[in-house]
């Protein structure tokens, strides 16, 4: 539900945009006879059970994935362990270049692919690890099985984790006090105009050269993100897929620069569980 909600954060499609997502949709066979250009952001939600072609494109005749049906738009793979392990190393092109290539005996043909990914998983296969009042029934060759399904490579492409705790009869039912649509959207809009600003696109089209030229990252929290890549193992990309939410963390901030506390909550935000945690939990 609340991946359903993301595309409503988002502006409208420009008029380049609109075009390319109504010419991959008319290469999937998708549009209708008559039917005029695309003006709403796409969001596409594969079954887990969705083929490799299916996903990011091919066929005899190469054909646009899901992925690519996603263009400029939002992706949702719920229960992601749950696609098969080609299926989401076939992930990692896209996510890193935006674009997907698809070569056959005779011909090689690109499919644009830069979607939001928003992806749901369970903390395990019986779903109750960590949890107060259920037990985990999975044991450790479980929970290592799980785990496994999603590779280093691959989690290092995603720049959020979020962990939602269950709720409780009483949440469920409490009348609902959370932020409407409107002004969330507005802050956004502000942000990615702020950046156009600076820079001429947004923070996720900047190559990492570009990125570091304008992040304007105070000492203190340079600091901060040197001392991650010792502590937390931080690949190159994913140092500098956090210094990008940094930054935008920073944007939605109205902030000139990027701050230690910016720098804080980006990388509280690439906080995975490891495997290790799990199994003390189940112990």
């Amino acid at each position: 539900m609340l991946a359903r909600r993301l595309p409503g954060l988002l502006p409208p499609l420009e008029q380049d945009e609109a075009l390319e997502v109504t010419q991959v949709f008319s290469a999937a066979g998708l549009l209708g006879p008559g039917a005029g250009l695309i003006g709403v952001r796409p969001f596409r939600a594969p079954h887990h059970a969705i083929s490799v072609p299916g996903l990011v494109g091919g066929g005899q005749v190469p054909r646009p994935g899901e992925v690519s049906l996603a263009n400029h738009g939002v992706l949702f793979l719920d229960e992601l362990p749950e696609f098969s392990r080609a299926a989401c190393e076939a992930l990692r092109q896209p996510l890193e270049e935006g674009e997907v290539t698809v070569s056959r005996a005779m011909t090689s043909v690109r499919f644009p692919a830069r979607f939001a990914l928003v992806a749901a998983a369970n903390p395990c296969p019986c779903g109750h690890l960590g949890d107060s009042r259920f037990a985990c029934r999975c044991s450790l060759y479980d929970l290592h099985r799980y785990a496994s399904r999603l590779s280093g490579p691959l989690l290092d492409r995603i720049d959020l984790y979020v962990q939602a705790e269950r709720l409780t009869a009483d949440e469920l039912t409490a009348a609902a006090d959370a932020e409407p649509t409107a002004p969330v959207r507005a802050r956004v809009l502000a942000a990615r105009a702020l950046q156009r600003a600076r820079q001429g696109a947004e923070n996720g089209r900047l190559a990492s050269a570009d990125l570091a030229a304008r992040c304007q990252v105070l000492p203190a929290a340079r600091r901060t993100l040197m001392t991650a890549v010792d502590r937390l193992g931080l690949s190159a990309r994913g140092f500098h897929r956090a210094l990008r939410v940094a930054r935008t963390i920073a944007d939605l901030a109205g902030s000139d620069r990027v701050e230690d506390e910016h720098v804080r909550e980006a990388l509280s935000l690439r906080h995975l569980p490891i495997i290790g945690d799990r199994e003390a939990q189940l112990i």
